[in-house]
């Protein structure tokens, strides 16, 4: 009988051995589970951050693709505006040329007008001044010719 209690206290104790033994198992078994479920989640927290990072690089760069963009075509608008005021100039300057050439020649024909009325002038003087000597020297031999026959 002892024997029999013996074996029966042997096989309890058995029993709550193999019983401790699954439930230390099973608390490993959750805790390792606890354990890759919080690797997890720092996992997903550093990749959402690196995610976050490359996304704010991302817009960063592009802002300053942007920005300049921006200032390219600022520039080029600068350039253009001086090229222009560039031509605008130069036409100006092309039209005052060929103004002053013109009032040149004009001045020129002027000039050379007013000499050939002076020189015509002359002439004209010069033939009066004959004419008149002519008439005089006319006068004054009729007057001989009238004084020898007296």
């Amino acid at each position: 009988r002892q024997k029999e209690e013996q074996a029966k206290l042997v096989e309890e104790q058995r029993q709550k051995d193999e019983q401790s033994r699954l439930a230390e198992e099973q608390r490993q078994k959750e805790e390792q589970a606890k354990l890759a479920e919080e690797q997890r989640q720092k996992e997903q927290a550093r990749l959402a951050e690196e995610q976050r990072q490359n996304d704010e690089q991302s817009r960063l760069a592009e802002e300053q693709r942007q920005k300049e963009q921006a200032r390219l075509a600022e520039e080029q608008r600068q350039k253009d505006e001086q090229s222009r005021l560039a031509e605008e100039q130069r036409q100006k300057e092309e039209q005052a040329k060929l103004a002053e050439e013109q009032r040149q020649k004009e001045q020129a024909r002027l000039a050379e007008e007013q000499r050939q009325n002076d020189e015509q002038s002359r002439l004209a003087e010069e033939q009066r001044q004959k004419e008149e000597q002519a008439k005089l020297v006319e006068e004054q031999r009729q007057k001989d010719e009238q004084s020898r026959l007296a």
